[in-house]
């Protein structure tokens, strides 16, 4: 029985200890949290129903002794109504509980054990009563703080003095400032409102919703300062930052002020120095939300720096810095005055100033406009030609959808804001930036499409011209073949919104590699004859075309000729040594060819020779007869003195008569009719005329008598 009544009492004791020792626990937390409020500097605040109080701020309520150990609660107002809970607390001695506001925002009601809001005053439950009548606002505070001047000097010149300026939507709050770089008392020295209290620069009255704290940075160290302001009950906090630099000479200035540049591309702009050897620049503003500051050096002494802003990478967090100094120049103390960027940068235009000292020595721009994506192109080059850049490409590349084997194969995505990221092969294909770039041999009957490896071509980027190239030497790809290039860009790039993906498409097709003559190869004997036809190669590829023969009269000639836009290629050679019916073999190594042509003394290619002349003789004013002359002569020497000229030339209207030598044409007659108009042939005049009226009467009579 003893034993009995000993458990019943230990138990008793256990459920009393317990319910204690949860008591206790949770005052305990409600003191730990008070004493945290307290240790950092944060006073409780009375609670009031009807008032707006901030996040982060600690109220206290009492509800009296009646209440004590209680668990109240603060609930939301949802619809006019009480809401979900928020938070609970215990009611302490005196029925007394303080509760921390730093993850409540909107309008609240504190709760008794009986659900019922209660009304407070002055931080005393004066009873229950409606939402509207128990309600309070918890509200954000919002705390901006920036120096006027970004750079200050340090000596004692009006240079040396700016103001902190602060701006919230609370007014009538205290504030603390912090700095890493400067302790409590400098921060007192540059701050005229500011005095030290307990270790803290602390401004010593409270702060209106705009509000400037005069400084002055005299004597204090070059170097930049970071300051951060606390409002003394932690609803809030901001960062700023400012540069002190020692007077100097000299200038600095932007060579080109504005600057135009795509999203996720680099803009570029180049400071000048002028007895100077370094100076501060900052891009961007608080309006646009990017600040960022720096020092440019001027390492190598040429006067010149060149800043490069990625617009991709700049403000991102973490190392999201994005800016550099191109070559052996350098940067130095660059920092982010705003918070990082929540994405990339936006399309804005940010102001850029420059600084030496603590004097502005020029202002500028970067105009940041939206990407855009133009087209694709398809482009063929003679295979020696060097395409090793866009400026190189331009000067030797056709566009043509008809690729020879052996010739450069050359794609052309026309696309801005991808330069930043698109430096090699591997880049164009990358699903965080969503490119995707891709050569596919087309599918015929029963063949598959395949796709063609991107290693195999060489990646060409010109940011300036907003464009990149893919060069492929076309001995990788199948001839008679056709492929066909893809580039597209998809919503998973930052720039391209959901359902604005683009692709482009080119195809191209790759022949064999070679060379056709125009027939019949015929050329006179004589200066300027052409040999012509047509190639496959690409255009502007050398031609080295020899004409030669190995028997009776043995020659070798050499022409180096270019192929045109259109295919086409034309040699000129001088056969005047050459003699009519001579036959020879006309052949070029690459592409391999050949053919078999003859000399000719008239025809159509004489005809050609003389029209030529004759109009290049129109051309320098040289009498017609005398250049008719010429031509003739030269017409006479090719034919090699033909007896059928000759009896033409030797009898009046024989021309009609006389069978036409072998190859003669009607432009032979004429020729021959404008020698007889220049040049009446001998043998003609009064005295011929008579004898032969007496050998035709003589004839007459003696058939005459024969009858």
């Amino acid at each position: 029985m003893t034993r009995t009544r000993t458990s019943v009492v230990l138990i008793a004791l256990l459920v009393v200890s317990a319910t204690t020792a949860g008591v206790t626990g949770a005052a305990m937390t409600s003191a730990k949290s008070t004493s945290q409020a307290q240790d950092q500097g944060l006073d409780e605040v009375p609670a009031d129903s009807g008032e707006v109080f901030w996040q982060g701020q600690f109220l206290r309520f009492t509800a009296g002794e009646g209440n004590t150990s209680e668990v109240w609660s603060i609930r939301r107002v949802q619809n006019g109504q009480v809401g979900e809970l928020a938070t609970e607390v215990l009611l302490g001695g005196n029925g007394t509980a303080v509760f921390a506001t730093s993850n409540l925002d909107g309008r609240y009601v504190v709760v008794d054990e009986n659900g019922q809001p209660v009304v407070i005053q002055d931080g005393n439950v004066v009873g229950v009563g409606s939402v509207g009548e128990a309600s309070f606002e918890i509200a954000q505070q919002s705390l901006n703080a920036t120096f006027g001047d970004t750079v200050v000097q340090n000596d004692d010149s009006p240079e040396s003095q700016t103001d902190l300026r602060v701006q919230s939507n609370r007014a009538g709050y205290g504030l603390t400032l912090l700095s890493e770089q400067l302790s409590a008392s400098q921060l007192a020295d540059v701050f005229q409102s500011v005095e030290v209290r307990d270790g803290s620069a602390v401004v010593t009255r409270n702060v209106s919703g705009d509000d400037v704290l005069d400084a002055n940075f005299t004597g204090v160290e070059p170097g930049t300062y970071n300051v951060t302001l606390i409002t003394d009950d932690g609803t809030a906090r901001a960062e700023t930052a400012i540069t002190v630099v020692e007077p100097v000479d000299g200038t600095a200035s932007l060579s080109n002020r504005t600057v135009t540049e795509q999203r996720g591309d680099v803009a570029r702009f180049n400071v000048t120095f002028d007895g100077a050897d370094r100076a501060t620049v900052t891009i961007g503003s608080r309006q646009v939300g990017y600040l960022s500051r720096f020092t440019v050096v001027d390492a190598n002494g040429d006067g010149v720096a060149t800043v490069a802003l990625d617009t991709f990478r700049a403000g991102i967090a973490p190392n999201g810095t994005g800016v550099s100094v191109v070559g052996e120049d350098e940067l130095t103390d660059f920092q982010m005055v705003t918070d990082p960027t929540p994405g990339r940068l936006d399309a804005a235009t940010y102001p850029v100033e420059v600084f030496v000292g603590a004097t502005r020595s020029d202002v500028g721009s970067i105009r940041v406009t939206e990407r855009s994506t133009q087209g694709i192109q398809i482009w063929t080059a003679p295979d020696r030609a060097n395409v090793g850049s866009a400026a190189q490409i331009a000067e030797v590349a056709t566009q043509n959808q008809t690729v020879a084997n052996q010739d450069w194969a050359i794609v052309q995505v026309q696309a801005s804001g991808l330069y930043s990221y698109v430096q090699n092969i591997s880049d164009l294909n990358n699903e965080t930036t969503g490119l995707s770039m891709n050569l596919t041999r087309v599918g015929e009957i029963n063949q598959p499409a395949q796709d063609v490896p991107l290693e195999e071509a060489r990646l060409i980027v010109d940011e300036s011209g907003n464009q990149f190239f893919l060069v492929l030497d076309s001995n990788t790809l199948e001839a008679n073949r056709t492929y066909r290039a893809n580039f597209t860009i998809s919503a998973a790039n930052p720039y391209v919104s959901a359902g604005n993906q683009t692709s482009l498409v080119a195809n191209f097709t790759v022949v064999e590699r070679d060379l056709s003559f125009d027939r019949p190869i015929e050329v006179p004997s004589a200066s300027g004859a052409t040999i012509s036809g047509t190639s496959t190669a690409a255009p502007g590829t050398e031609l080295t075309l020899e004409v030669a023969n190995t028997d009776q009269n043995p020659f070798l000639k050499r022409q180096t000729v270019t192929i045109s836009e259109g295919g086409t290629w034309e040699a000129t050679f001088d056969f005047s040594d050459v003699p009519a019916g001579t036959n020879f073999t006309v052949s070029t190594n690459d592409p391999e060819s050949n053919a078999t042509g003859v000399v000719v003394g008239g025809g159509a290619a004489e005809a050609q020779a003389t029209t030529t002349t004759t109009t290049e003789a129109e051309e320098e004013t040289t009498p017609v007869g005398e250049e008719t002359t010429e031509a003739t002569g030269e017409t006479d020497a090719a034919t090699g003195g033909d007896e059928t000229t000759t009896e033409a030339g030797g009898a009046t209207g024989a021309e009609t008569e006389t069978p036409a030598a072998e190859g003669d044409t009607t432009t032979t007659t004429t020729e021959e009719t404008t020698v007889e108009a220049s040049a009446p042939a001998p043998g003609f005049g009064p005295v011929s005329a008579l004898a032969g009226l007496v050998a035709l009467l003589a004839g007459g009579a003696f058939v005459a008598r024969r009858r």
